[in-house]
């Protein structure tokens, strides 16, 4: 066993440097997250009632918003106001009432980069993932959040396809693009 009981190659191995370049990045940690759980989402919309916690529904598979609950024994239980909208989860149980236990906030980058399909509505100026989740923004902006979400999916196929290819030189422009808009979204952003 290695000292402090990290496992993998030495801690200055410039491959596993590089691998782990942004392991302390949270907003990419959490834009992965939406990425392997949705369509496992939430909206969290504040409570009526001062100091209450927030009122938390999930798009069922019948087509409807419902009500969901943070179980007693998630660390978010008792959360009085989310920093932001959107939750992430890995799966809902249901006891009394449906619930989850694993779930982490999302922003409105990660869930658009990463969520479900990308709508826009010009003149309502809004875009939407699934026809769900909503987030006021110029119609360019959703046309240019396609975009990039295509190129990804292009650079994601080739390196699929041809694993061998050096992905910093076909996908890094963009990669280091879609780090940029990850990490300078405003704390506040919030979707309408």
């Amino acid at each position: 066993s290695k000292p402090g009981g990290r496992r993998g190659p030495p801690a200055d191995d410039p491959v596993w440097l590089q691998a782990n370049r942004n392991s302390e990045n949270t907003r990419l940690v959490k834009a992965v997250l939406v990425a392997g759980l949705y369509p496992n989402l939430i909206k969290c919309a504040p409570s009526a009632k001062p100091g209450a916690p927030p009122r938390l529904t999930f798009f069922s598979e019948q087509g409807r918003e419902e009500p969901i609950q943070v179980h007693p024994s998630s660390v978010n239980h008792g959360v009085k106001k989310f920093s932001a909208r959107w939750l992430v989860y890995h799966e809902r149980v249901q006891t009394t009432s449906v619930f989850v236990r694993d779930c982490s906030t999302v922003t409105p980058y990660q869930l658009l980069l990463f969520g479900g399909k990308i709508a826009v509505q010009h003149a309502a100026g809004t875009l939407s993932v699934d026809n769900w989740a909503r987030f006021k923004a110029p119609a360019r902006v959703g046309v240019l959040l396609k975009e990039i979400r295509a190129r990804l999916e292009r650079v994601l196929s080739d390196k699929i396809e041809r694993p061998e290819q050096d992905l910093q030189l076909t996908g890094g422009p963009l990669v280091e693009a879609i780090l940029q808009l990850l990490n300078t979204e405003p704390a506040t952003a919030a979707p309408s």
